[in-house]
């Protein structure tokens, strides 16, 4: 901060020689972040909706979003998929990504505001035009697989393009929020798709269509509401979100995250093909029972998260997908007449994956200091580049070999696997908690970490800030200082310009020069050295 801030309120020095809190707290009450800052919160179900209202703007974008994709590439999940034009379709599509996320990788820049959004309206008006070519070829009765295939690429790459736009408005928002925003879209997207299959199939994709171009009423309606990262909401500590607080185990967390997503993946690829690779085609009572189940779960992970119960989106959620998949390989061993039974399981859980991987994204976008699209395309190229290549691959090799027992053993042995990797990752995260072993870890990471955009920075030097930390909540003890002041005083403590600390907080610059005059008032320091000594002398 350039200019000096005069305190509100004069006060005599106390014993110890340390600045005493002043009056101004009282006068300049910080906007809550959290629900600790924000005292007892109505926790009642009105009140619960009333606190996420402004993410319907969001939730109802990316459910546009998404059904366009489906109802286009997926053939509105009236089978477990389409075929070469589902997971053949993204393959092409993802390849295309991977070149942007090499460029990402080298260039090391974030796109501007002005190019996010220009970027945004390509993809939606391309996405609506997939839509209304494959209607017009249903129409037709023209069927070209050659063209058919193009439009299914298409229509992947900008549907992408379009999903990653809403999971950036999310960036920097607490466990709750993500939580609400992506199980509430899965909700609202798969209600959607669903009545999209009881129409023709060109009808069916004209109103997707319509669903697609609604986005961009959506696009100004989200910049007009309260944005998500100021929703007053908690974060849980053993949970994503809260790892942001100590770096080193939020990389250790995410990256085995995706390593336990991607072999989950392979699982699902595998399973929506069982047991040549051929689609598995829905009967009426099995459509709507994977309907169901998938909104009956996300209703039940939305109430836990709510309630504030621990390891929901970490154990919990892997869980459950675990236990979808051995369902699913159950009821095909169990009714082998009858496969759409084990595909309600399969479409549940690649649903479930779906709105998980945004969540992680959303997590990845928050945490690093990468451009957010850098995440979003690591997580396509992780979740459903493993599903992808699982799937194409079964539909090659199933006509060398017809072993059904040969592949539930090995959809088998890949459920044991990525519930090891995860679990096991779990506890020597926990079993790393001092110091000390925080700071050898880092010096082992691999590159992985590295690639997955959480390698170290120059502006996050991780021992640096947690020891700054450290002192900045001393000292927000001391004075009193909400948990957004402390957030403040630790990156203004660090260096860190105004400008610098709203990016990095995502707020505005008159936000964080307000939080930074309320900090001076508080404590009844005038400038950043004395902050800086004062953090040396007395918090240390």
């Amino acid at each position: 901060m350039a200019h000096r801030t005069s305190r509100e309120t004069e006060t005599g020095p106390v014993a110890g020689g340390k600045p005493a809190p002043t009056a101004a707290s009282a006068e300049h009450p910080a906007r809550p972040h959290s629900e600790s800052d924000a005292g007892p919160v109505d926790t009642t179900p009105a009140a619960q909706v009333r606190r996420f209202a402004p993410l319907w703007p969001l939730v109802l974008g990316l459910a546009f979003g998404r059904a366009g994709l489906i109802v286009a590439s997926y053939g509105s999940y009236t089978s477990t998929d389409e075929g070469i034009f589902t997971d053949g379709a993204m393959l092409v599509a993802l390849s295309i990504l991977a070149v942007f996320f090499v460029l990402f990788l080298i260039r090391k820049r974030t796109l501007s505001k002005s190019s996010v959004r220009a970027t945004m309206r390509v993809c939606v008006a391309l996405e609506a035009f997939t839509l209304a070519a494959l209607a017009y070829l249903d129409v037709r009765g023209i069927n070209e697989p050659a063209i058919r295939f193009g439009l299914s690429v298409l229509c992947t790459l900008v549907a992408s393009g379009a999903i990653y736009y809403w999971l950036r408005r999310a960036r920097g928002t607490s466990t709750t929020a993500a939580a609400v925003f992506v199980f509430s879209t899965l909700i609202v997207s798969e209600v959607e798709i669903y009545l999209c299959t009881l129409m023709p199939i060109a009808a069916g994709n004209l109103i997707a269509c319509v669903l697609v171009l609604a986005q961009y009423p959506c696009m100004r309606w989200a910049r007009k509401r309260l944005q998500p990262h100021d929703i007053v909401s908690p974060t849980q500590r053993n949970d994503y979100f809260g790892f942001a607080k100590t770096m080193l185990q939020s990389k250790q967390f995410l990256t085995a995250t995706a390593l336990g997503i991607g072999c989950l993946s392979i699982v699902i690829g595998l399973l929506r093909g069982y047991p040549d690779g051929l689609s598995i085609a829905f009967q009426p009572a099995t459509r709507i029972a994977y309907g169901l189940l998938t909104v009956i779960i996300s209703v039940a992970l939305i109430a836990l998260v709510l309630k504030r119960r621990e390891h929901v989106l970490t154990v919990g959620i892997f869980v459950i997908m675990e236990l979808l998949a051995c369902f699913a390989l159950i009821a095909y061993a169990a009714f082998p007449e009858m496969l759409d039974i084990g595909a309600v399981f399969t479409t549940t859980l690649n649903a479930l994956m779906v709105a998980f991987t945004w969540y992680v994204i959303i997590a990845f976008m928050s945490h690093g200091w990468r451009d957010p699209y850098y995440y979003a395309i690591a997580g396509w190229l992780v979740w459903l580049g493993c599903r992808a290549v699982a799937r194409v691959a079964l539909l090659e090799v199933s006509g060398l070999s017809m072993n059904d027992l040969l592949t539930g053993a090995l959809m088998g042995a890949m459920v044991v696997v990525s519930t090891q990797v995860i679990f096991v990752q779990f506890l020597n995260i926990a079993r790393h908690g001092a110091q000390e072993e925080q700071q050898e870890a880092r010096r082992q990471q691999g590159m992985l970490t590295k690639i997955m955009g959480l390698d170290e920075h120059e502006s996050l030097a991780s021992v640096r800030q947690a020891a700054m930390r450290h002192n900045a909540e001393e000292m927000g003890r001391q004075f009193l200082l909400s948990e957004r002041e402390v957030e403040v005083l630790t990156l203004y403590a660090l260096g860190y310009t105004q400008k610098r600390v709203a990016e990095e907080l995502f707020i505005t610059p008159g936000t964080a020069h307000a939080h930074i005059k309320r900090i001076y008032a508080k404590t009844g320091l005038h400038s950043r050295q004395e902050v800086l000594d004062y953090l040396e002398q007395y918090a240390s």
